[in-house]
C-alpha cells in the first residue's frame, strides 16, 4: 500500500478513531494498537520472490544488508521508500 492509497481511504474516517492492525489469520481480539509511526529518511530494498509453485513472497528490507534475489531469472528487487506502523510504544 502507498501512503496516498492509505490517505484516500482514511479521508472519512473518524479523526478520534484508534487505529489497529490485524495480523494475518488472526481472530478480531488480537488486533494491536498503532503506536508510533516511523518516517524512514533511507533507501529501502523491496523484493519480490517467485517459488515454483507460481507463490509470491514480498520483503521490504533496508538496503544495507537483508535479503538478496534467489533466483535472477524470476526474482525482482527495487529501491523504495517506506512508512513503518509500530505497535511498539
Amino acid at each position: 500500500m502507498k501512503v496516498w492509497n492509505m490517505l484516500h481511504r482514511l479521508q472519512d474516517a473518524d479523526p478520534d478513531a484508534v487505529v489497529l492492525y490485524l495480523p494475518p489469520y488472526a481472530d478480531d481480539s488480537d488486533a494491536e494498537e498503532i503506536c508510533d509511526v516511523v518516517l524512514v529518511s533511507d533507501m529501502w530494498t523491496g523484493e519480490r520472490h517467485r517459488s515454483a509453485d507460481g507463490s509470491l513472497l514480498h520483503v521490504h528490507h533496508p538496503a544495507v544488508g537483508g535479503l538478496t534475489l534467489g533466483n535472477q531469472a524470476t526474482d525482482e528487487q527495487w529501491s523504495e521508500r517506506v512508512v513503518i506502523l509500530t505497535s511498539a510504544s
